[in-house]
């Protein structure tokens, strides 16, 4: 899998947003990188799971892939 750079800048605008939105505390970026980037995760698992006409029995599978490519794209794994 190849890394997704614009999956990458979409986590790192929602941390930001989300900073924005919670008043720019000091020392809690990871905090909100974390936040954000499981929030694309879900994100990404569901809209993958609707593409594939929302199978009861896949759920999981869908869950796996999306998690797969977040680690690629962040971990290079």
């Amino acid at each position: 899998m190849r890394k997704n750079t614009a999956l990458a800048e979409r986590v790192r605008d929602t941390a930001y947003f989300l900073w924005e939105q919670d008043g720019r505390p000091e020392g809690r970026a990871m905090e909100y990188w974390l936040r954000a980037k499981a929030m694309h995760l879900r994100q990404l698992a569901y809209d993958r799971w609707l593409a594939d006409g929302t199978p009861s029995d896949r759920s999981d599978l869908h869950w796996y892939e999306a998690e797969a490519e977040i680690d690629e794209t962040f971990n290079g794994k």
